[in-house]
């Protein structure tokens, strides 16, 4: 079985290589480089099994929607940030995140986290 991950980050050289380095693992990969252009990804295909997602974004931030996927979503979420505070980790925590990873990060430590959360399956 093949795993599906959502990327999502405005930055498109950080997206490329996650995008790259996931499909090198064997995940399918799927990017967007908005809140709003992940909603339409999330709704429009078949589930994902993970998301990776920065905080930061154009228009709405990565928080804000993983308040707007709320507890019913059984994907697993990563977040990401270079912008680091006590308070976005904790609400990030409230939200329901599996995962909170500060920017710049190791690459293989992202890769075996995910296929960690993956391998666990779905939130229930």
């Amino acid at each position: 079985m093949k795993y599906r991950v959502l990327i999502v980050d405005d930055e498109a050289l950080l997206s490329r290589m996650l995008s790259q380095a996931f499909k090198e693992q064997g995940f399918v990969t799927v990017t967007a480089s908005s809140a709003e252009e992940a909603a339409e990804k999330i709704n429009d295909q078949d589930p994902f099994d993970l998301i990776l997602l920065d905080i930061r974004l154009p228009g709405k931030s990565g928080l804000q929607l993983l308040e707007d996927l709320g507890e019913m979503s059984t994907t697993r979420i990563v977040l990401m940030t270079a912008y680091d505070t006590d308070e976005t980790y904790k609400r990030s925590l409230v939200l329901g995140a599996d995962l909170y990873l500060k920017k710049p990060f190791d690459l293989k430590v992202v890769l075996n986290k995910a296929s960690e959360l993956v391998k666990k399956g779905a939130r229930a």
